[in-house]
Protein backbone atom coordinates (compact mmCIF):
# COMPACT_ATOMS: atom_id res chain seq x y z
CA UNK A 1 0.00 0.00 0.00
CA UNK A 2 0.70 3.42 -0.65
CA UNK A 3 1.56 5.99 2.35
CA UNK A 4 -1.53 7.53 1.51
CA UNK A 5 -3.31 4.92 1.53
CA UNK A 6 -2.01 3.89 4.72
CA UNK A 7 -2.76 7.30 6.32
CA UNK A 8 -6.04 6.59 4.93
CA UNK A 9 -6.69 3.18 5.85
CA UNK A 10 -5.73 3.91 9.89
CA UNK A 11 -7.69 6.97 10.29
CA UNK A 12 -10.18 4.94 8.70
CA UNK A 13 -10.35 2.33 11.10
CA UNK A 14 -9.46 4.86 14.76
CA UNK A 15 -12.79 6.59 13.06
CA UNK A 16 -14.82 3.50 13.51
CA UNK A 17 -14.33 2.85 17.36
CA UNK A 18 -16.62 4.29 19.53
CA UNK A 19 -14.08 5.28 21.89
CA UNK A 20 -14.64 8.73 23.66
CA UNK A 21 -12.45 11.48 22.22
CA UNK A 22 -11.01 9.36 19.42
CA UNK A 23 -10.81 12.26 17.57
CA UNK A 24 -8.13 13.69 19.50
CA UNK A 25 -5.93 10.67 18.59
CA UNK A 26 -6.32 11.19 14.73
CA UNK A 27 -5.98 14.94 15.23
CA UNK A 28 -2.36 13.74 16.84
CA UNK A 29 -1.38 11.42 14.78
CA UNK A 30 -2.13 14.08 11.77
CA UNK A 31 -0.49 17.18 13.42
CA UNK A 32 2.65 14.35 14.59
CA UNK A 33 5.18 12.95 12.31
CA UNK A 34 3.53 9.32 12.72
CA UNK A 35 2.80 9.09 9.17
CA UNK A 36 6.46 9.88 7.99
CA UNK A 37 8.32 8.64 11.08
CA UNK A 38 10.29 5.70 10.74
CA UNK A 39 9.34 1.99 12.82
CA UNK A 40 13.31 1.70 14.20
CA UNK A 41 16.94 3.22 12.88
CA UNK A 42 18.07 0.44 11.28
CA UNK A 43 15.81 -2.44 11.82
CA UNK A 44 12.24 -3.19 10.50
CA UNK A 45 10.32 -0.45 8.78
CA UNK A 46 13.51 1.86 9.06
CA UNK A 47 12.06 4.43 6.29
CA UNK A 48 9.85 6.90 6.38
CA UNK A 49 6.77 6.18 6.34
CA UNK A 50 7.72 2.70 8.23
CA UNK A 51 5.98 3.65 11.64
CA UNK A 52 2.32 3.61 10.18
CA UNK A 53 2.52 0.69 8.12
CA UNK A 54 3.97 -1.14 10.54
CA UNK A 55 1.10 -0.49 12.91
CA UNK A 56 -1.49 -1.24 9.91
CA UNK A 57 0.39 -4.13 9.27
CA UNK A 58 0.21 -5.04 13.24
CA UNK A 59 -3.44 -4.76 12.96
CA UNK A 60 -4.51 -6.96 10.22
CA UNK A 61 -2.29 -9.69 11.91
CA UNK A 62 -3.46 -8.93 15.12
CA UNK A 63 -7.34 -8.85 14.05
CA UNK A 64 -6.86 -12.28 12.26
CA UNK A 65 -5.61 -13.96 15.77
CA UNK A 66 -8.77 -12.54 17.77
CA UNK A 67 -11.08 -14.26 15.53
CA UNK A 68 -8.88 -17.36 14.78
CA UNK A 69 -8.37 -18.02 18.10
CA UNK A 70 -11.44 -16.46 19.57
CA UNK A 71 -10.04 -14.33 21.98
CA UNK A 72 -12.77 -12.44 22.77
CA UNK A 73 -11.56 -8.99 21.93
CA UNK A 74 -13.82 -6.17 20.96
CA UNK A 75 -13.59 -4.44 17.18
CA UNK A 76 -12.47 -1.17 19.38
CA UNK A 77 -9.81 -3.21 21.31
CA UNK A 78 -7.74 -4.59 18.42
CA UNK A 79 -7.89 -1.22 16.50
CA UNK A 80 -6.70 0.72 19.33
CA UNK A 81 -4.29 -1.54 20.73
CA UNK A 82 -2.50 -2.73 17.49
CA UNK A 83 -2.43 0.47 15.59
CA UNK A 84 -1.51 2.70 18.81
CA UNK A 85 0.88 0.02 20.20
CA UNK A 86 4.19 2.00 19.32
CA UNK A 87 2.68 5.42 20.33
CA UNK A 88 5.83 6.22 22.48
CA UNK A 89 7.92 6.10 18.64
CA UNK A 90 5.94 9.85 17.65
CA UNK A 91 8.31 12.82 17.45
CA UNK A 92 10.78 10.42 18.85
CA UNK A 93 13.47 9.82 15.66
CA UNK A 94 15.37 12.68 13.71
CA UNK A 95 16.79 12.45 10.54
CA UNK A 96 20.83 12.79 11.14
CA UNK A 97 24.31 12.68 9.27
CA UNK A 98 25.29 9.15 10.01
CA UNK A 99 28.48 7.77 8.60
CA UNK A 100 29.36 3.88 7.57
CA UNK A 101 31.91 2.26 5.43
CA UNK A 102 31.29 1.16 2.17
CA UNK A 103 32.77 -1.75 0.65
CA UNK A 104 36.04 -0.57 -0.27
CA UNK A 105 36.23 0.02 3.52
CA UNK A 106 36.01 3.70 3.00
CA UNK A 107 33.89 6.08 4.90
CA UNK A 108 31.10 7.59 3.39
CA UNK A 109 27.93 10.10 4.94
CA UNK A 110 24.28 9.38 4.39
CA UNK A 111 21.22 10.51 5.95
CA UNK A 112 19.48 8.62 8.77
CA UNK A 113 17.73 8.30 11.57
CA UNK A 114 18.73 8.64 15.42
CA UNK A 115 17.06 8.40 18.11
CA UNK A 116 15.69 11.63 20.88
CA UNK A 117 14.37 10.41 23.66
CA UNK A 118 12.56 13.01 25.57
CA UNK A 119 10.58 11.09 27.91
CA UNK A 120 12.73 7.94 29.05
CA UNK A 121 9.77 5.94 30.78
CA UNK A 122 10.29 2.84 29.03
CA UNK A 123 8.70 1.33 25.55
CA UNK A 124 5.03 -0.19 26.41
CA UNK A 125 4.57 1.97 29.19
CA UNK A 126 5.36 5.27 27.49
CA UNK A 127 2.56 4.13 24.99
CA UNK A 128 -0.05 3.68 27.52
CA UNK A 129 0.58 7.18 29.21
CA UNK A 130 0.92 8.83 26.15
CA UNK A 131 -2.49 7.73 24.93
CA UNK A 132 -4.05 8.41 28.14
CA UNK A 133 -3.40 11.44 27.70
CA UNK A 134 -6.26 11.65 24.96
CA UNK A 135 -8.38 8.92 25.75
CA UNK A 136 -8.93 6.19 28.43
CA UNK A 137 -7.68 2.40 27.59
CA UNK A 138 -9.27 -0.66 29.05
CA UNK A 139 -7.63 -3.20 31.28
CA UNK A 140 -7.50 -5.17 27.95
CA UNK A 141 -5.65 -2.53 26.15
CA UNK A 142 -3.47 -1.60 28.88
CA UNK A 143 -2.24 -5.10 28.95
CA UNK A 144 -1.71 -5.63 25.01
CA UNK A 145 0.07 -2.31 25.14
CA UNK A 146 2.38 -2.51 28.00
CA UNK A 147 3.26 -6.17 26.91
CA UNK A 148 3.26 -6.08 23.15
CA UNK A 149 7.43 -6.51 23.48
CA UNK A 150 7.00 -9.74 24.85
CA UNK A 151 10.02 -12.14 25.29
CA UNK A 152 12.35 -9.53 23.67
CA UNK A 153 11.44 -7.49 27.56
CA UNK A 154 14.30 -7.97 29.72
CA UNK A 155 14.84 -11.13 32.13
CA UNK A 156 13.68 -8.97 35.34
CA UNK A 157 10.12 -8.37 33.70
CA UNK A 158 9.36 -12.28 32.66
CA UNK A 159 7.93 -13.10 35.48
CA UNK A 160 5.66 -10.00 35.43
CA UNK A 161 5.07 -11.21 31.59
CA UNK A 162 4.27 -14.78 32.69
CA UNK A 163 1.92 -13.84 34.95
CA UNK A 164 0.63 -11.49 32.39
CA UNK A 165 0.19 -14.07 29.98
CA UNK A 166 -1.74 -16.14 32.44
CA UNK A 167 -4.08 -13.47 33.42
CA UNK A 168 -4.43 -12.56 29.76
CA UNK A 169 -3.65 -15.13 27.10
CA UNK A 170 -4.14 -12.36 24.16
CA UNK A 171 -1.36 -10.63 25.14
CA UNK A 172 0.79 -13.29 23.04
CA UNK A 173 -0.96 -12.47 20.11
CA UNK A 174 -0.06 -9.12 20.01
CA UNK A 175 3.56 -10.15 20.85
CA UNK A 176 3.51 -12.42 17.81
CA UNK A 177 1.74 -10.18 15.27
CA UNK A 178 4.37 -8.09 15.79
CA UNK A 179 7.06 -10.21 15.25
CA UNK A 180 5.41 -11.38 12.28
CA UNK A 181 4.72 -7.81 10.59
CA UNK A 182 8.66 -7.16 11.73
CA UNK A 183 10.43 -10.17 10.70
CA UNK A 184 8.41 -11.54 7.88
CA UNK A 185 6.47 -8.43 6.23
CA UNK A 186 8.45 -5.52 6.43
CA UNK A 187 11.70 -5.09 5.15
CA UNK A 188 15.22 -3.46 6.40
CA UNK A 189 16.70 -0.72 4.37
CA UNK A 190 20.59 -1.08 4.62
CA UNK A 191 21.73 2.63 5.94
CA UNK A 192 22.74 4.74 2.84
CA UNK A 193 20.48 2.80 0.82
CA UNK A 194 16.55 2.83 -0.53
CA UNK A 195 14.52 0.09 -1.26
CA UNK A 196 11.01 -0.91 -2.11
CA UNK A 197 8.54 -0.66 1.07
CA UNK A 198 6.02 -4.15 1.56
CA UNK A 199 3.42 -4.27 3.59
CA UNK A 200 0.98 -6.94 4.67
CA UNK A 201 -1.07 -8.52 1.56
CA UNK A 202 -4.81 -9.17 2.71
Amino acid sequence: MKSEEIKDKIIELLSSTTRKDIDKVIEFLKSSDFFEAPASTKYHGNYDGGLAEHSLNVYRLFADKNEKFDLGLSKDNVIISALLHDFCKINFYYKALCWKKDKSNKWKSYIGYKVKDNFPVGHGEKSVIMIQHFIDLTKEEIFLIRWHMGMTEPKEMQMNLNNTYNIFPAAVAIYTADMEASYLLEIHVEPGETSKQMSFKA
